[in-house]
């Protein structure tokens, strides 16, 4: 079975992805901070709950050293309430950069050497949507995460993974979902099983 880990899977589109990765018949590993939204992932969905800080680089490294996943789906977008950029904290910005950026490389330098080993493996990375009005901080996060996509794109091609920046949909993020399963059985990475109501379950209550 196909081994997936979402983070920021305790709201918007992690919840969304996690629950249907695992509707669809994944093994699924849903990374949040919400122990609540967790323990209702696990029961309606039957999703592996942990709940951790993605900043916590030594409770990543572990739970990605015992499960090796196949399917990494960055979804952590975390940003300061406040927009305007000069009115920023010092630590509005550590933590976007972060959680959005800093804890997403680490994640994926860890998972890559199974990825490798076994030739293949799917990255995704969540971005925020253009035209929710982003503020500055979101915009250069977005443009780096794509640079990022793009660059492990170009590196691992050869290696069988593959890298796809996604524009984060208003909820109940049908398309986002769809385009994540559709491209992960075109890939070679669809489940053993596969329950043919993952597409609906994903717009329910318990997931957007």
């Amino acid at each position: 079975m196909s081994r997936a880990l979402v983070t920021g899977a305790t709201r918007g589109a992690g919840r969304a992805v996690a629950a249907a990765l695992a509707c669809a018949g994944y093994e699924t590993c849903a990374l949040g901070r919400d122990r609540l939204v967790l323990e209702e992932l696990r029961s309606d969905f039957g999703v592996l709950p942990m709940a951790i800080d993605l900043t916590d680089r030594e409770a990543v490294r572990v739970i990605v050293e015992g499960m090796k996943p196949d399917i990494v789906v960055h979804a952590a977008l975390r940003w300061p309430t406040e927009k305007a950029f000069e009115k920023l904290q010092e630590a509005d910005i550590d933590m976007a950069l972060e959680v959005n950026l800093s804890a997403m490389f680490h994640l994926t330098r860890l998972v890559l050497p199974a990825m490798k080993e076994q030739g293949m493996g799917a990255l995704f990375v969540v971005s925020p949507h253009p035209g929710e009005s982003p503020s500055i901080l979101e915009r250069s996060v977005a443009g780096a995460n794509d640079a990022f996509v793009d660059a492990l794109q170009g590196e691992l091609a050869d290696v069988g993974i593959t890298a796809q920046s996604i524009i984060c949909e208003k909820p109940p993020f049908h398309s986002l979902v769809a385009s994540i399963l559709e491209h992960l059985e075109t890939v070679g990475l669809a489940p053993l099983r596969y329950k043919a109501d993952a597409h609906n379950h994903q717009g329910t209550r318990n997931v957007t």
